[in-house]
């Protein structure tokens, strides 16, 4: 059995687009914690487990260039509780100004990309 990765309990917004088969759901919600290979996040929507789904985290600022930064995710959901979904991460990208910035990415998430 492999060890779980740490996780990093960081609070920061989140907005989601899940495919669903009625269509498509957005929403927005708060993360709970994150790691290199998953991502829990608070929602108040119910959001079934198996569903592909891509999350928009808005990391902040750049340490010290005032750029924000976002992580693109996207993964499959792998648990839901009330109010919480867990999420498995299968692709992501890291952001600032609309650039990749992939050495930046590597660096926080244990060089999966």
């Amino acid at each position: 059995m492999q060890a779980r990765p740490p996780r990093f309990d960081i609070q920061k917004p989140v907005e989601y687009r899940v495919q669903a088969p009625g269509g498509e759901l957005t929403g927005a919600g708060r993360t709970i914690n994150i790691s290199r290979r998953g991502v829990l996040f608070e929602t108040p929507d119910d959001i079934n487990v198996g569903r592909k789904i891509e999350l928009l985290v808005d990391m902040g600022d750049a340490v010290g260039s005032g750029s924000g930064i976002r992580l693109r995710l996207h993964g499959i959901t792998v648990r839901a509780e009330e109010g919480s979904v867990a999420v498995s991460i299968k692709k992501y990208r890291l952001k600032a100004d609309g650039e990749a910035q992939p050495d930046l990415a590597a660096a926080l998430l244990g060089g999966m990309a």
